[in-house]
């Protein structure tokens, strides 16, 4: 657990369940940096070969594809810091997720919330929530299915407890 990790939970007890996910980012700030522009790189390269052969339209194009690259490049950075956290302590529940700017928090009360798990197919396309006093929260959105009713089973067992 990192320190901005430790800032963020000074409320909770030691025995509490913690979980957290973020989405998996492989690529570091300056691997982004050498992936975008070698591939900026060589899209440029290339229609300049073609239009030092006299097919100059093809300039145009390649600055499209090139903007469009760095505009997707962006919009995973801007991804970066999405997380959920769900905490289990005491009779206290508390998800906190956080999808580009926007934050949210919902607490709920350990004895009525209650684990939810749609699955399309049998451990295929499945769904995990937490509903309690008619509203049902989805968790579990970076994760993977075989994840996802891994942690369903591990909170069953957690709110039981």
């Amino acid at each position: 657990m990192d320190q901005t990790n430790k800032e963020d939970r000074e409320g909770v007890s030691e025995g509490a369940f913690v979980f957290q996910s973020r989405p998996n980012r492989s690529l570091t700030q300056s691997q982004h940096r050498l992936a975008f522009w070698s591939l900026a790189g060589s899209c440029c390269a290339t229609a300049g070969g073609f239009a030092l052969l006299g097919y100059w339209p093809v300039l145009p194009f390649a600055g499209l594809e090139a903007g469009l690259l760095a505009w997707s490049f962006a919009a995973l950075r801007r991804q970066d810091g999405n997380y959920e956290t769900l905490t289990i302590d005491g009779d206290k529940v508390v998800l906190e997720w956080c999808t580009g700017t926007h934050r949210e928090r919902r607490e709920m009360n350990r004895r009525w919330v209650c684990v939810v798990c749609d699955c399309g197919t049998p451990g295929r396309n499945c769904r995990l929530s937490l509903r309690s006093h008619g509203r049902e929260t989805r968790i579990g959105q970076y994760l993977s299915d075989e994840a996802r009713l891994h942690l369903a089973a591990t909170l069953r067992k957690k709110l039981r407890a």
